[in-house]
């Protein structure tokens, strides 16, 4: 009877301490799994107080495209930009937004002719683009983060 009893309880044992490793390694897993991310991606993209109400995902990243456009074609629409020979040229912004919505201008990648014939075209697009509204920032995971990108602007007269 003591011998049973002594085995019930080493099996009883055994089950136990194995099931307690088991539980250990998969949390250890899940933990592991849940720390992978993405840092070329997000859920959410920026937006403009108008855009928000718009249920798709890729729906919402083209009005924010378009009310970018239009709101640097506003402001270099009001301003006078004369050049004395053909330009076609494009123009590259990286812009930032933080986690407050701030708009900012990282770089603006511009050509030697191009700066030559509009010598102040760069200070004008600093200011059109600081001139934005503030946005909604981009979310990661539920949390908000900056963001950067390019934004190409096509110059032709």
């Amino acid at each position: 009877m003591l011998k049973q009893l002594v085995i019930l309880l080493f099996c009883s044992l055994l089950v136990v301490s194995c099931s307690y490793f088991e539980n250990k390694w998969n949390s250890e897993l899940i933990q592991e799994v849940d720390t992978i991310v993405d840092f070329k991606t997000v859920d959410a993209f920026p937006l403009f107080p108008n855009c928000k109400d718009i249920p798709s995902r890729k729906k919402q990243q083209i009005c924010f495209q378009l009310e970018i456009s239009q709101h640097i074609y506003a402001s270099l629409k009001q301003y006078q930009l004369n050049a004395k020979e053909v330009i076609n040229d494009t123009i590259l912004v990286k812009l930032k937004i933080d986690t407050f919505g701030k708009t900012s201008v990282s770089s603006i990648q511009i050509s030697t002719k191009t700066k030559q014939l509009l010598p102040e075209f760069d200070s004008i697009l600093k200011v059109s683009l600081n001139n934005l509204p503030t946005l909604q920032p981009a979310i990661k995971r539920n949390m908000p983060v900056t963001t950067e990108f390019t934004l190409p602007i096509v110059l032709k007269n």
